[in-house]
């Protein structure tokens, strides 16, 4: 099995690619610039692309696997929330509506001159929450470091009421998708 370095410091992605292989996290610092004017899918490739990169120019005979993920609803990007202000505003919106997860993800082996940059979607329903749900929500502070303000992985499935695709996009890494992608690419599996 070929090494793995997963270019993230996301919890979620770490314990989604543990059950599959062994990896090392190596990750660096980019400028999360999010701007409406260009698609989710677009957004979420660029911001993956940027991380994995810079680990990947550093090993460039190892995988390198980076991803992004953002909640979008009638065209504005939710990110990261910045306090619990900003997530309660998240979630108020997201209220009694369908908002749509993309996770972009990208795989590189540089010494086979490997960038590939790929990206799912999945459509997410919330229940009508009362003001008393949200703040309860947010005393749990998952909110903290989730895009959209919520982690289905945890307490915040309490607020879904449907999901549409894959289950694990919404938490942030469609594994099922990258290890398809793996074995297209690299014949690498994650079997």
């Amino acid at each position: 099995m070929e090494k793995i370095i997963l270019a993230s410091n996301s919890p979620r992605r770490r314990e989604i690619l543990s059950k599959f292989i062994d990896f090392t996290v190596i990750s660096k610092e980019i400028d999360e610039i999010k701007d409406d004017c260009f698609s989710p899918w677009t957004t979420v490739m660029a911001l993956a692309y940027e991380k994995g990169i810079e680990v990947a120019k550093d090993n460039v005979d190892e995988v390198v696997l980076s991803a992004d993920t953002l909640v979008e609803l009638d065209g504005k990007l939710l990110g990261k929330p910045k306090n619990r202000e900003d997530a309660k505003i998240m979630i108020k919106s997201l209220s009694g509506k369908i908002h749509n997860v993309y996770t972009g993800y990208a795989i590189f082996k540089l010494s086979k001159k490997i960038k590939y940059v790929s990206y799912d979607k999945s459509s997410v329903k919330f229940y009508d929450l009362s003001d008393d749900e949200i703040e309860k929500y947010l005393d749990t502070l998952e909110y903290k470091d989730k895009a959209g303000a919520y982690g289905i992985q945890g307490k915040g499935c309490l607020l879904v009421e449907n999901i549409e695709g894959d289950y694990f996009n919404i938490v942030g890494f469609p594994i099922g998708k990258i290890n398809r992608d793996l074995m297209r690419l690299l014949n690498l599996s994650l079997w």
